[in-house]
């Protein structure tokens, strides 16, 4: 009697620690969610790290004339106040971002509906969610056609980033739709276009992303370049991850870059890889 006592004993114990375990583990998964919207609440900060790789280097001997392979920085991103703009109601978004060798501030604003996240109208475009890489000097760089001085002037052009006077308000004509509502795997919609290119976004599925904020469960957005062709081009690759909680992470690489040297001579090729991690994120 008493052995089975404790045989009974024993197996309550050890149903009881795993329940607890379960719990634990639960507790910790991010909650599965089909559709969710940006949030689009002021004074929600995100505080986020950027990395800048050079990979893939060939031949190796042009290695020399890059000084390092990566380029760090931190930055963030808050919903700062309401504005009126035309008698439309827009949420600023300020966007700082930093390096040792420099920092710079965008201003844009923004406007929500049932349809999806669409930014209006923005002071500067320069360096958001993209490190700045001082210029490689008598370097040339090539792709997709399109001829650069820097690779930080290419990525600025992958990001559709570009400096302007803070002092002049543009307008997105039209309106970008960064984020469309509701979300629906493999829909690919317009995102900006300009001469013979145009970009689209589309939705790659959901995946469970962790990053130093934490894990969540987030929608997969698939940047596509289209360079004067039908079919997207295979060599640019961007991945946005977003969340009930923001945006979490992004990663981009652009693939066979053709270097030249002073003289316009093609001497090697190479990738580049930016990487976007949310550090912490905090919402009122």
């Amino acid at each position: 009697m008493k052995q089975s006592l404790l045989k009974l004993f024993i197996l309550l114990v050890f149903m009881i620690s795993l329940s607890c375990s379960d719990d634990s583990v639960n507790s910790n998964a991010p909650v599965a969610q089909e559709n969710f919207k940006y949030p689009f609440k002021t004074n929600a900060l995100w505080y986020y790290a950027t990395k800048n790789f050079i990979t893939n280097i060939r031949p190796d001997s042009i290695g020399i004339y890059f000084s390092t392979d990566t380029t760090g920085g931190y930055g963030g991103a808050q919903f700062v106040k309401d504005s009126v703009i035309n008698g439309d109601t827009l949420k600023l978004l300020r966007n700082t971002h930093s390096t040792s060798q420099h920092s710079h501030t965008t201003l844009e604003f923004y406007k929500q509906s049932d349809s999806g996240l669409f930014r209006i109208a923005y002071y500067s475009e320069g360096t958001n969610f993209g490190p700045y890489r001082p210029t490689e000097e008598g370097l040339g760089f090539t792709f997709a056609g399109e001829k650069f001085s820097s690779l930080n002037d290419l990525l600025r052009f992958q990001n559709r980033e570009f400096e302007l006077d803070d002092t002049v308000l543009v307008f997105d004509d039209p309106p970008v739709l960064t984020i469309r509502y509701p979300i629906e795997e493999n829909h690919e919609w317009n995102f900006v276009a300009f001469g013979t290119t145009r970009v689209t976004k589309k939705y790659a599925g959901y995946e469970n992303v962790t990053v130093p904020a934490g894990t969540y469960h987030c929608a997969k957005i698939q940047r596509l370049w289209y360079y004067n062709s039908p079919t997207p081009d295979p060599n640019s690759i961007s991945y946005d991850y977003f969340s009930k909680d923001g945006m979490m992470k992004r990663d981009m690489i652009i693939k066979d870059i053709i270097v030249s040297n002073e003289l316009g001579q093609q001497i090697g090729l190479i990738d580049v890889k930016e990487e976007v991690e949310v550090l912490s994120y905090s919402s009122p």
